[in-house]
């Protein structure tokens, strides 16, 4: 079972962006935006679409049209047949206003890659998911509206979750590793051990390991350390070099997950650890969690007791 929370989480948006977003993964924290969209003439509305189109916004919202970020998911729904209905997922891709002189009321739009459709025969509907109980008269017709924003929401990690879950047998095929990548971390995650998470949910902590495992720039902090002779865990020292002979090392973010909401990762917010330091820095103690000082201080501290304890016992 797929569990996640925390609609900021802020998870790729906190890595290194590219501008080929298929060569990164999404989570259901990227959803940030929700958005109304409809066609009179022909009933629905970007239906028969593949990769890329125009998302066109009312003129008089056509200042909001660049707010959305690249990376940043927007969720589309619309009337279809009477009902409500989710249909896509997508993310801009430029930061470009499109204009189309013939379209008298929605003349502006914006570029975006699809992520996840919806076909007309399969569609979403509003009322047998969580969303159910949103109030959609909030939400400004035609616009970009932020999620967080929609009134007396409250927490909506849920409703991410959900909506994510609902539309992972449409991802685009550029967009599979994301569902990979989740459903990876959600099984290493000891669900049931009550002083392994966050504050504000312990699945928000997906997230997170997702920014620490960003190909590119994991790849710039080994390198770097490689160079330096220093490809060893900066808590207790193992170094994978000495022991298997392997370049191997994992990331950890040395900022708070309460705190990650930051739009890049760089080399300085990375340290280098063991695989066993790795997960004790996720781990609770005494009801927070550690630095990278504070654990290694724990470390020595045991090993003096440890220490201690054997010179009384001879």
């Amino acid at each position: 079972m797929l569990l996640l929370t925390k609609r900021k989480f802020n998870y790729l948006k906190s890595t290194m962006m590219r501008n080929d977003l298929s060569e990164r993964e999404l989570t259901p924290f990227d959803i940030i935006w929700i958005k109304n969209i409809t066609n009179s003439e022909y009933g629905s509305a970007y239906m028969n679409v593949d990769s890329e189109f125009v998302l066109h916004f009312p003129n008089r919202h056509c200042g909001n049209i660049l707010k959305p970020q690249k990376g940043e998911i927007i969720l589309l729904y619309q009337n279809i047949n009477g009902h409500k209905v989710f249909t896509h997922l997508v993310t801009p891709v430029k930061d470009k206003i499109e204009e189309e002189g013939d379209r008298a009321n929605f003349r502006y739009g914006r570029k975006v890659r699809v992520i996840a459709h919806t076909p007309i025969d399969d569609l979403i509907f509003v009322s047998d998911s969580l969303w159910s109980r949103v109030n959609f008269q909030g939400i400004s017709q035609g616009n970009a509206c932020e999620i967080s924003h929609i009134s007396k929401l409250g927490i909506f990690d849920d409703l991410l979750r959900d909506i994510w879950v609902r539309f992972t047998p449409f991802f685009k095929k550029d967009f599979s590793d994301s569902i990979r990548l989740v459903e990876n971390i959600s099984k290493e995650i000891d669900l049931n051990d009550p002083d392994f998470g966050v504050t504000e949910g312990k699945e928000r902590l997906i997230t997170h390991i997702a920014r620490e495992r960003n190909k590119e720039i994991v790849y710039k902090k080994k390198q770097q350390a490689l160079k330096q002779g220093l490809l060893k865990c900066s808590v207790c020292e193992f170094s994978f070099i000495d022991s298997f002979g392997a370049e191997f090392i994992e990331c950890h973010h040395v900022k708070p997950i309460s705190e990650s909401g930051e739009t890049t990762t760089k080399l300085e917010d990375l340290e280098l650890v063991c695989s066993n330091c790795h997960r004790m820095l996720h781990r609770k103690f005494e009801g927070h969690f550690l630095s990278i000082c504070e654990l290694k201080n724990r470390i020595i501290k045991y090993k003096l007791l440890q220490n201690k304890c054997k010179n009384e016992d001879r």
